[in-house]
This record gives C-alpha cells, sequence and structure tokens, in this order.
C-alpha cells in the first residue's frame, strides 16, 4: 500500500499503466513523458465519466425522490436546493388534493344531473297530459282562426267529429269483450257507480248552484249552465281504468263502467239538462239555452259516439289477439288523449276568437276551481263511504252490512268511476245543444268541465298510492 492510504480504482489504473512501463520511462524520458501525458489524458476522461455518473445517479434519486412526492405527499429531492424542492413537492400535493376534489365536486354535480332528470322524466309521463292542455291553450291564445269553427282547417268536421270518432273507436278496440261479459253480473257494482255519477252528483250541483244565487253571489250565470253540464256528463273513457289498475284495484270493472256508461250517457245526460232548464233561476229568460232536439242529439252522438264504440267492440271481438298486440304497440290511451288535446284546443280557440272569455272574471274562475274541487273530493268521499260504510265498533255489527260491503278493489273501481266526468262526451252534448248559439257559448260552458278533468287527473294521481296502500295492508 502507498503511503499515501489506499489506493481509488481510478488511481489504480493509472499507476499500473505507468508501472507497467517504468524501465522504459527512466530509459528513454521523451516516451516516459508520452506516456504520462497519455495517462493524465485518461485520468481526465475518467473523472470526466465518473462526474456524469455521479450526476446521472443524482438525477436518478431526484426523479425518484419526485415521484414519492407525488404518491404519498411527503419526501424531498434534496440534492442542492431542498427547500425549492419541498416548496415544489407541496404544491404538486396541492394541485393533486385539488384535482380530487374537483373530481369528487363534479362526480357529485352529475350524480345530481342524473337524479333531476329521471324525477322529470317520471313526472313527465305522470302529468303530460296536464302540460299538453296548458301548451294547447296557449296556442288557442295565440292562434285562434287555424283551430275555431269555420276556421283554417274546418274544425267542426276534423276535429270535433274526427277527434270524437277516433276516441270512441280506440276505446271500443280497447275494451275486452270478454273482460265485460265476466263483469256483467257484478249488478251492485253498476248500480252504485252510475247512481252515484248520474243522480247524486248532477242533483248535488244543483242544490249547490241554487245555494249561490239564493245568496245573491257575484258569479256568472254561465257558470251555474256550466256546472250543471259538467256534473250531468257520464263518467271518464280511460283515465278511470287507468288509476284504478295503478291502484290495484278492480280494472275489469272500472273497464265495463267506463264504456256502460258513455252508452247510458247519450240517453241520460240530455234528459237531465231538458230537467235542469226548466229552472228559470239557473236558466233565466234571454240567455243562450240548450236546444234538446233528441233527435239531432242521438244522430249526432249516434255517429260520433255509439257508432265507433260499438265498430271497435266487434273488430275486437272478431281479432282478438292482433288488435290486443296493436293496441299496446301503437298505446291507444295516448292517442285518446291526444285526440282529446286536439278538441279542448278547438273549443278554446272558438272561445277566444269571439271574445267569449273576456266576461269571465276573477271570481268566476276561483269559483270554478273550488267548487270543483270540492265536487271531486266529496264525490270520493261519498263513493267510499258506500262502498265501505264504516259502524261504530261499540255497537253491533248488523248482518247485512257485510254483505253489503264491497271489497277493497271494488271500492277503488267505485271512486275513480263515480266521481269522475268526461270531456269527450261533454263537449259534443254541448255542441248539440247549443248548435244554434254563438260559437264562444259552447267555450265558456265548457271550461267548467274542463277544470273539472284537470283536478281529477290531479288529485287522482296523488291517490293512487295511497289507495295502493290501503289495499297492500291485507295482503
Amino acid at each position: 500500500m502507498p503511503p499515501g492510504g489506499p489506493l481509488t480504482e481510478e488511481e489504480e489504473y493509472d499507476i499500473g499503466t505507468v508501472t507497467a512501463n517504468g524501465g522504459a520511462a527512466h530509459s528513454h524520458p521523451e516516451k516516459y513523458h508520452s506516456v504520462e501525458l497519455q495517462g493524465i489524458e485518461n485520468e481526465a476522461i475518467i473523472n470526466s465519466q465518473h462526474d456524469d455518473i455521479t450526476h446521472h445517479s443524482s438525477n436518478i434519486n431526484c426523479r425518484e425522490s419526485l415521484q414519492a412526492a407525488v404518491t404519498t405527499g411527503d419526501g424531498a429531492c434534496n440534492n442542492g436546493g431542498g427547500n425549492d424542492h419541498d416548496n415544489n413537492n407541496n404544491s404538486l400535493s396541492s394541485i393533486f388534493s385539488t384535482s380530487e376534489k374537483s373530481k369528487k365536486k363534479w362526480a357529485s354535480i352529475h350524480k345530481h344531473l342524473i337524479h333531476t332528470k329521471k324525477t322529470a322524466t317520471s313526472l313527465f309521463i305522470k302529468y303530460w297530459f296536464l302540460l299538453g292542455l296548458g301548451f294547447v291553450i296557449g296556442m288557442a291564445w295565440l292562434f285562434p282562426n287555424v283551430g275555431k269553427t269555420n276556421g283554417i282547417i274546418q274544425a267542426q268536421y276534423t276535429v270535433k267529429w274526427g277527434a270524437v270518432i277516433l276516441i270512441f273507436l280506440l276505446s271500443g278496440l280497447g275494451i275486452d269483450v270478454r273482460i265485460m261479459f265476466k263483469t256483467f253480473l257484478q249488478w251492485r257494482l253498476h248500480l252504485v257507480i252510475q247512481v252515484i255519477n248520474f243522480i247524486v252528483m248532477p242533483f248535488l250541483m244543483y242544490g249547490i248552484v241554487l245555494m249561490f244565487i239564493k245568496a245573491n253571489a257575484k258569479i256568472d250565470t254561465a257558470v251555474y249552465k256550466g256546472w250543471m253540464i259538467a256534473m250531468s256528463t257520464s263518467t271518464t273513457v280511460s283515465s278511470n281504468v287507468v288509476m284504478t289498475r295503478n291502484a290495484k284495484g278492480n280494472d275489469s270493472g272500472a273497464l265495463f263502467n267506463a264504456a256502460f256508461g258513455n252508452l247510458l250517457g247519450i240517453f241520460i245526460c240530455p234528459a237531465l239538462m231538458t230537467v235542469f232548464q226548466q229552472d228559470p233561476r239557473v236558466f233565466p229568460p234571454g240567455t243562450p239555452h240548450g236546444n234538446p232536439n233528441y233527435v239531432n242529439i242521438f244522430r249526432t252522438l249516434g255517429f260520433t259516439v255509439l257508432l265507433p264504440l260499438v265498430i271497435g267492440q266487434i273488430i275486437r271481438f272478431i281479432f282478438s289477439e292482433p288488435v290486443k298486440k296493436l293496441a299496446a304497440k301503437l298505446r291507444f290511451p295516448i292517442i285518446n288523449n291526444v285526440a282529446l288535446l286536439f278538441l279542448v284546443w278547438s273549443v278554446f280557440c272558438d272561445g277566444v276568437a269571439s271574445d267569449a272569455f273576456n266576461q269571465m272574471t276573477a271570481v268566476d274562475i276561483v269559483s270554478i276551481i273550488f267548487v270543483d274541487i270540492f265536487m271531486y273530493v266529496f264525490a270520493c268521499l261519498l263513493c267510499i263511504y258506500v262502498a265501505r260504510v264504516p259502524w261504530p265498533p261499540f255497537l253491533s255489527k248488523p248482518k247485512r252490512l257485510d254483505q253489503w260491503r264491497f271489497e277493497k278493489q271494488d271500492t277503488v273501481a267505485i271512486m275513480y268511476c263515480g266521481a269522475t266526468k268526461t270531456v269527450s262526451m261533454g263537449i259534443p252534448l254541448i255542441n248539440v245543444l247549443y248548435a244554434e248559439s254563438s260559437y264562444g257559448v259552447v267555450g265558456v260552458l265548457s271550461l267548467p268541465l274542463l277544470l273539472y278533468h284537470i283536478i281529477q287527473l290531479f288529485i287522482g294521481n296523488f291517490q293512487v298510492q295511497i289507495l295502493k296502500n290501503w289495499i297492500n295492508k291485507d295482503q
């Protein structure tokens, strides 16, 4: 070992080269100096390589330290300027932490958007008809000349005949004849529904109108007439069946009474209006009166209501399965409601074009809304009371009470069929009765019925879940 201490790897390489040529160096000095210069050059090259290796190793250590800092948020690259690297690592940690928070924030926003979209879609599917009513009324207000009678599209034929025929034709195609025969013998169910719908509700409305008249209420006489017409119409064609089915009620019983009630309505509705028009308090002299020309009524309603319904039933009976598949594919109830929207649109076009709605005041509109709500809610409660007949538990129950009481499923059908009223039958009836009056009168007289229809759909859909839970308690 030399006196200077242990040799490094570079020093061993240098000395070994020189020692190997030691003798020649003493003999030939010029060669020695050449060799010495070559050794010095070799040493410089080796030192340079060493610096490169050291620098490369330092870079690798720095890169690993940065990677660790990114992954763990800790660590440092302390190769010259450790404080700077600490600051850089803290900045990187802050950036990535902010990035993670942003991702979570956007994920939360995306989740809320999806939930909002699902909720909006569900509400639209449930209440699209009500939205459609608002749309067609707005269109009638903006462009009344398009859908009015004798207007651009000749709505007295294309809509007021065509839409009604389509509604009842599809209703006939959608009613299963076999179900009609099965439920035919449930006479108590049919009797309760039709009595409440055609007798109790019209005469209750008659009493309320007389009460308003006696109290000198500032309500237009057209509102009184509209109420009497609305309550004299039959039950709805399809919405009562749909709501009964959704509430797990007796939908076959509802289907039978929807068809049966509209057939009876062709005869009973005009008869009721003939009775009520005899009272000059409700129908004052000098104001528009309906003309109960039964020949004209039966001809018009026969062609637009009865005949399409019967034809639809015959086709359904002969081609049961193909029609059933077609009804499911084309969704007949939706087409029915779209046709009904066209009918409402045409009626409002008449009212706006003739300025008939200008005579309606805020008191008239508010009165219509509140009385219609009262009539629907009262009719629902009455139907449930009659169907179930509550009895105090501390009194002995009569034996015939259980015999009279209906099942919960039948009670739901009684409620939805007994309390609802149809626009499909009501508007054609008003058109026939007031054919000799101005077209605007039809729009004003239709308003209580239209608002009642909206109310029964809105409240009826909320009742579905309540009635479904009530039925499920016993299951």
